[in-house]
């Protein structure tokens, strides 16, 4: 029965992500019609930070009975914070004081780890997952005049995000007592997506403009495991502050 409902829930999520992906497609063709201003491409580097938060095991690991003042499976923190760059592409249009893109960024890598005590079974246990997210997304930005080639943006984005997980569940040894133990999991997941977005433009020429912003983006949840030989799971909830740079040309 779990199994029936996790395919409905995919196949339900692909054909969300999908006609998502038709959907962009279709506004940015109605945005080639809608004005004679010319297609803009962009060239794109984004650093930040990225946010793992309400990080939880949902029982899963440990026992959750306390072991010598220690409660086996409960996790020390439940949120992680770690860097994270990506590089990427846009695609967009201005229509009169907006414009509209579809933006494809790939992000190069955020580390999450955790360590989490199970005194039942006499050790330490280390789950240490690396993340790369790649992301889909059609932004609507507002854009406005500061000053003679000075322009502010700000606005949204929507689209999904895909994620592969590479995952390792350690149980640690400790010497004459316990050996160690190492499960993989390689995981993708895809997940709707969202983002606000606030920028400064500076045109250079009349075709070249540069570009820095910031965004903040919603990267759906996180699943990492189950495991062989462990049904063992970590699940968060998964952002990511960012400042994006970017080089546009008017084709």
């Amino acid at each position: 029965m779990k199994n029936r409902a996790s395919h409905l829930l995919k196949y339900m999520r692909y054909q969300f992500t999908g006609s998502l992906s038709i959907g962009c497609l279709s506004i940015l063709c109605v945005a080639a019609t809608a004005t004679a201003e010319p297609w803009y491409i962009a060239a794109k580097f984004s650093a930040g930070y990225a946010t793992i938060d309400d990080i939880t095991d949902k029982n899963s690991i440990g026992t959750g009975i306390a072991v010598l003042g220690v409660v086996d499976g409960e996790i020390p923190s439940d949120d992680e914070d770690d860097i994270v760059a990506g590089i990427g592409f846009s695609i967009g249009k201005p229509v009169n004081n907006w414009a509209i893109e579809a933006e494809f960024i790939y992000r190069y890598r955020t580390d999450w780890d955790v360590s989490i005590p199970t005194p039942a079974i006499r050790t330490v246990t280390n789950l240490f997952t690396n993340i790369e997210t790649t992301t889909l997304m059609l932004n609507v930005l507002r854009v406005g005049t500061i000053y003679d080639r000075w322009h502010w943006e700000a606005g949204a984005g929507i689209g999904m995000a895909y994620s592969r997980l590479e995952s390792e569940y350690i149980e640690r040894a400790r010497p004459g007592i316990t050996v160690e133990r190492v499960f993989d999991d390689d995981a993708r997941q895809t997940e709707f997506a969202w983002s606000l977005v606030l920028g400064l433009n500076r045109k250079i020429s009349e075709r070249w403009l540069f570009n820095i912003r910031y965004q903040f983006i919603d990267l759906g949840d996180l699943q990492a495991g189950p495991y062989p030989m462990r049904n063992s799971r970590l699940y968060a909830d998964w952002a990511s502050h960012e400042v994006m740079f970017s080089l546009r040309r008017a084709l």
